[in-house]
């Protein structure tokens, strides 16, 4: 799989790359991300009543981003093979999915939670989860340090959207969800 920013982080993709597409896909994960939040804060930017957005990589700025974000994500139908996936996922029927652009969406605002992290808790940094194949994460660019458990910022961004997109969460959660992380990270 080589990066692309209309990924999924539930996929068995990673399991089954090499170690040299693992460092590409890494790679170009990494280098990507100014470009990413550049296109995101633009975007934001051009949204009528989010013009004013402070996209100053700080805990409150995510409040904004994840009402923004939220505006942003529809019920889609989908092809039968999401529909038995999301089925076994979530213990419920679902007949939709994200759409492409909701996931590239999500990986950018899984770079921007990302980057509120690194910049907020110096600890933290990008890295790429290795080790067993059978980690939820294996090969995916997260967030850890040391004496830390790794966070996925995209998975969490993508559970965010569907959490939106289902009706179970609000646009407050992206931020809530950080703070609990950060809560967390600052018992230790």
């Amino acid at each position: 799989m080589k990066f692309t920013t209309a990924y999924t982080p539930v996929t068995t993709a990673f399991a089954s790359m090499t170690k040299k597409e693992l460092s590409d896909f890494y790679e170009c994960f990494i280098l990507n991300v100014p470009y990413c939040l550049d296109e995101l804060i633009q975007s934001i930017w051009q949204t009528p009543g989010f013009d004013s957005w402070r996209a100053d990589f700080s805990p409150e700025s995510l409040g904004a981003l994840g009402e923004w974000f939220a505006t942003k994500l529809k019920k889609t139908k989908s092809s039968s093979d999401a529909v038995q996936f999301s089925t076994v996922a979530q213990a419920s029927p679902v007949a939709w999915d994200l759409t492409d652009e909701e996931k590239s969406l999500a990986v950018k605002v899984g770079m921007y939670y990302g980057e509120v992290a690194i910049r907020n808790h110096p600890s933290l940094s990008w890295m790429q989860l290795k080790g067993s194949k059978k980690l939820a994460d294996y090969g995916q660019p997260v967030i850890g340090g040391p004496g830390i458990i790794p966070t996925n910022p995209v998975r969490v961004a993508n559970a965010f959207a569907w959490g939106i997109a289902d009706g179970s969460r609000t646009g407050s959660r992206l931020q809530e969800t950080y703070d609990s992380w950060m809560e967390m990270i600052n018992d230790k």
